[in-house]
């Protein structure tokens, strides 16, 4: 009777699940959507007369959890995680970061106590690599977006992971308290020590054993059994199963088999991923979560919201151009199946309200909708901030995206003195992280303690100990600031000392960026220290050191652009005279090259308008190359005369040569506009 009971259970579940998805489908929406809308028909609170046991489908649900988590350890490589770094590995700690401070500042707004307020940063700061796939395999998407976006998400599923872990210590018992929270950290460190070590000697050899057995069979049953295994292991850990489910992938993959596992497993996945979405559905009251609206509404505006900037802000540092920055910020703007695998650790630890549950579903409902949306509208977007943009920042950002291209295809070695200065940084900035935890664990007892020792007051001893905290902070502090000058100073170096190291122009360029690449070692360090500090001095003082620094930052790169913007005219007039003597003979597509030029614009791409060309008869604010591309028309030659940095309502005509500048995949994109009227990628995209 019991095993019936089950299998009424999976037959409603999957039966509703699958109408429901199908429809999601039919409607364009993700699959996702149809299984939270499948668990509301399904569950405890609507009158339908068809429903599946809550506590079962739960129970049935955690196989979903441990099969998600052990493909996403098959997918994972080391040597993927560090190809994506360059382009998406700062990028996705400062979002994480912000996320996770945002979403702790609303929950302390609320009330929530410390706990309950980080379980919510941690829920909302992983976006959903199944709606992002889903919508991507919709909508067509440019290749070098789609490729910062999912970089995005593989630094994201390793700092989820981590969190798992330690919100898993943290709902046990284990505190917030830095101590605790160390202790926690150091103890996850161990567990995954162990556990990587001690299967590394094991699992592989086993798994390429069992395939010289040549039996589909057996590589998926010894799989999954070795993935069940280790996340009870985890479990019996005091860890979650979904922490030990990836680390049996991880493990699985060593042995060179990875892809082949996951196609054997990927329906059995699919089914339980399925039943887990249902069942989370199945959890929220509508009666619940219509009253909780306001708040899963502030919750989706901060996600969003912080999403966007968090992406395009720290994107633009890390030399991703506007385009890809925003339209990443746009994609990324929900949360995934992460957040839902946090909340169900919360709400089973009894350490965060019961609300929770409903706001993720509300949110993530409103999410999948609002992403395709999104990326739909994400080249206005660009389009109208880059107009609203002064002139000298999208100087700077265009240059700056070109420096960065140009930096990650010299290659080669890191030179000894680039090296220690990035060691020294790193160094500092842990330093001053342990000083940082150190100071919150004595903090309560030390002005009191010094008041008894001395016999000044205990205001006296509160304003004596902070200061003493500040001089033994200021030597990391200075060698953070040291250290983080010199190694943007000897990157940018490299790049731009090479050709015209003794021109004023190369000056110019080298200070720009190595100001560009401080500017982003400053945010990467100051968010994550923002997010560590609204624990020990509370949200509000947190803020408002994460928007001082903010705004000094802001100063430094609005004067570093006024620099670049003098010299990108300068040398755009320089350009625009040897267009004039540039010979029309010339192939349609050629390079121009202007030596002693700030880098960037030393070597420009012409392109010359033919009876052919789609842009023939157009204008630059029709074709709208920077905001579609991210490349720029400098200059345009006709006749004996040429226009530099010419306006949107600039004509084309046949025989026109352009200037074009921007990086190689930019003007690769721009020309392909200008020729046949579509990017390379899209060849849906009217010009």
């Amino acid at each position: 009777m019991h095993e019936a009971h089950f299998v009424a259970d999976i037959a409603i579940v999957l039966g509703v699940g699958a109408v429901i998805a199908v429809l999601a489908r039919r409607l364009g929406q993700p699959t996702i959507l149809g299984y939270l809308f499948a668990g509301l028909i399904v569950g405890p609170y609507l009158p339908v007369p068809i429903f599946a046991d809550v506590e079962r489908t739960t129970a049935l649900a955690e196989f979903g959890v441990v099969l998600v988590m052990f493909a996403v350890g098959l997918e994972f490589r080391i040597a993927k995680l560090f190809r994506v770094l360059p382009t998406a590995g700062l990028t996705g700690l400062i979002q994480v970061s912000f996320l996770i401070f945002a979403g702790f500042s609303v929950g302390r707004v609320l009330g929530w106590d410390l706990v309950a307020s980080l379980f919510l940063g941690a829920c909302v700061c992983i976006s959903s690599t199944m709606v992002v796939s889903k919508v991507f395999a919709q909508k067509k998407v440019p290749a070098d977006v789609r490729e910062l976006v999912l970089g995005i998400l593989v630094i994201q599923d390793v700092i989820a992971i981590v969190l798992i872990a330690a919100m898993t210590g943290v709902a046990a018992g284990g505190g917030l308290a830095p101590a605790d929270l160390a202790l926690t950290l150091a103890k996850l460190a161990g567990v995954l020590i162990a556990m990587l070590g001690g299967g590394m000697l094991v699992v592989p050899r086993l798994m390429k054993r069992i395939a010289g057995f040549e039996s589909v069979e057996l590589d998926a049953v010894v799989a999954i059994g070795l993935c069940f295994a280790l996340a009870l292991l985890a479990e019996s850990l005091g860890y979650s199963v979904a922490l030990g489910a990836f680390i049996g992938g991880i493990l699985v993959a060593e042995s060179g088999l990875g892809e082949r596992i996951e196609h054997l497993i990927q329906p059995v996945r699919d089914m339980f991923a399925a039943i887990f979405f249902v069942s989370i559905g199945m959890t929220v009251d509508p009666l619940e979560a219509w009253a909780n609206l306001p708040l899963a509404l502030l919750v989706f505006a901060v996600v969003v919201v912080g999403q966007l900037l968090s992406v395009g802000f720290s994107g633009l540092l890390a030399g991703n151009g506007l385009r890809r920055s925003v339209t990443a910020g746009l994609s990324l703007g929900q949360i995934g199946e992460f957040g839902f695998i946090l909340a169900a650790i919360g709400i089973g630890a009894d350490v965060v309200p019961e609300s929770l549950q409903p706001i993720l579903v509300t949110v993530a409902v409103l999410t999948a909708f609002t992403t395709p949306l999104a990326i739909g509208v994400s080249s206005r977007v660009v389009h109208a901030l880059d107009a609203a943009m002064p002139r000298r920042l999208q100087s700077l950002i265009s240059l700056h995206e070109e420096w960065l291209e140009r930096l990650r295809a010299g290659g080669g070695a890191v030179a000894a003195p680039t090296r220690r200065a990035m060691r020294n940084l790193v160094v500092d900035s842990v330093a001053l992280l342990l000083l940082l935890v150190l100071a919150a664990v004595l903090a309560p007892a030390a002005p009191a303690r010094v008041a008894g020792w001395s016999g000044m007051s205990e205001e006296a001893a509160r304003i004596a100990v902070t200061l003493a905290a500040l001089l033994v902070a200021v030597p990391f502090l200075v060698g953070v600031a040291r250290n983080a000058v010199r190694f943007a100073r000897l990157r940018s170096g490299r790049l731009l000392g090479r050709a015209n190291a003794s021109t004023p122009s190369a000056e110019v360029g080298s200070r720009a960026l190595g100001g560009m690449i401080l500017a982003l070692i400053v945010l990467a360090l100051g968010v994550p220290f923002t997010a560590a500090l609204g624990f020990v001095v509370g949200v509000g003082y947190a803020a408002l050191g994460f928007g001082v620094g903010i705004i000094v930052v802001s100063i430094h790169l609005w004067r570093t652009a006024g620099r670049v913007d003098t010299e990108f005219g300068t040398a755009v007039l320089r350009i625009g005279d040897a267009l004039s003597t540039h010979p029309y003979e010339s192939p349609p597509s050629a390079h121009l090259s202007t030596p002693g030029l700030i880098s960037g614009l030393d070597d420009v791409v012409t392109f010359t308008v033919s009876d052919e060309s789609a842009a023939a008869g157009k204008t630059l604010a029709q074709l709208d190359l920077r905001a579609r591309t991210g490349a720029t028309v400098i200059a345009v030659r006709r006749g004996e005369h040429s226009a530099t940095l010419p306006a949107g309502d600039q004509s084309l005509e046949p025989g026109d040569l352009l200037a074009l500048t921007g990086t190689q995949a930019a003007v690769d994109s721009a020309q392909s506009i200008l020729r046949d009227g579509v990017l390379p990628d899209r060849a849906d995209d009217e010009g």
